[in-house]
């Protein structure tokens, strides 16, 4: 069995254990209930709310690639909508790959390129929603002992991301050349280090601090997006509960990522806003139809922004395929 088959099938494992805690002990009728009681009107800021964050996505992205190409905004967005709809629909993630292929396709920015600008992504992801997580403990009494050591983890990988880019900023190709590339066949050797110099030019805003703080900046008003689009739905079920509800249902939407998802995040999305808004004294059927119509929100505006911009992109989902092939599907390959 592949390695890329097995990944989906625990997934797909986790996303049936998750829906079947969530629906446990929800009558349909329960559920039902709970749905009706949704005010429709606040689809529209909802929806408004979901496109402003393709956007936000799209601007960031401009800023990190500056220093190589100025791509266009609308471009940006094409491949952007695209690629998360790939990384929404597939599971275990398995879309992740298209957004440095795409982006390699539609400007001179190579794949190696945006693979080291989205190194630095990750890592300027990872700090702010550390700061949301810890903003979200501070600001929440009465939380599980499990909740606030489980967040120590996110903390310490955030900080072990900023040492590995540091390091791979400043001794990158030197160690490579010393530790590495030495001691393998010249071939194999040359190619890897043409990679490594390619993933160190992708890394170019990490000399300009003005550039940084601005791609921070965006990237806090990025992630404040999902947790007003949370509490809008919040609103939406007229729930008797604070701002910071939509905080912890963000953070533990958060935690849910760290496991190999099903398509669209189900059974993780659902059950981490039975379990987040639980601790608010939120009944288990008005959690879980939450989690249901945010789920599908969230959904069904990525894909239809995907739908709109896969025309433009100039690809199809078999190109895909194609592209994983083409970029080293080496799990598939025999023993």
């Amino acid at each position: 069995m592949s390695s890329t088959t097995r990944n989906v099938l625990v997934s797909l494992g986790f996303a049936g254990l998750f829906l079947f805690l969530a629906f446990r002990s929800v009558s349909l009728e329960e559920l039902g209930g709970a749905l009706a009681r949704f005010d429709p009107w606040y689809i529209v800021p909802a929806v408004v709310i979901s496109f402003l964050l393709q956007i936000f996505r799209s601007w960031r992205w401009q800023l990190e690639l500056s220093p190589l190409e100025h791509v266009p905004l609308g471009r940006i967005w094409v491949v952007t909508s695209v690629a998360y709809m790939a990384i929404n629909l597939l599971p275990a993630r398995l879309g992740e790959f298209v957004r440095p292929w795409l982006m390699s396709r539609r400007s001179s920015v190579t794949f190696s390129n945006v693979v080291g600008n989205l190194v630095v992504e990750k890592t300027m992801d990872s700090l702010v929603i550390v700061f949301y997580i810890l903003l979200g403990l501070l600001t929440t009494s009465d939380l599980p002992d499990w909740v606030r050591r489980g967040a120590v983890v996110p903390a310490v990988a955030a900080a072990v991301l900023v040492v590995l880019v540091i390091l791979l900023w400043t001794k990158g190709e030197p160690f490579f050349d010393r530790w590495v590339i030495r001691y393998l066949p010249e071939r194999f050797g040359a190619g890897l280090k043409k990679f490594v110099r390619a993933l160190l030019d992708g890394m170019q805003i990490l000399p300009n601090p003005r550039l940084v703080t601005m791609v921070f900046l965006v990237s806090l008003a990025l992630w404040f997006l999902p947790i007003l689009s949370s509490w809008v739905t919040i609103l939406a079920f007229s729930f008797d509960v604070p701002f910071n509800a939509a905080l912890i249902v963000f953070i533990f939407i958060g935690f849910g990522t760290a496991l190999p998802q099903a398509p669209g995040m189900i059974g993780t999305y659902q059950y981490a806003c039975v379990l987040a808004l639980g601790l608010f004294g939120v009944e288990q059927a008005e959690a879980l139809a939450y989690g249901i119509v945010l789920n599908g929100i969230q959904l069904i505006t990525l894909v239809l922004q995907g739908l709109v911009a896969l025309p433009f992109a100039g690809v199809t989902v078999a190109d895909f395929r194609r592209a994983r092939a083409e970029l080293g599907d080496a799990e598939d390959a025999p023993a």
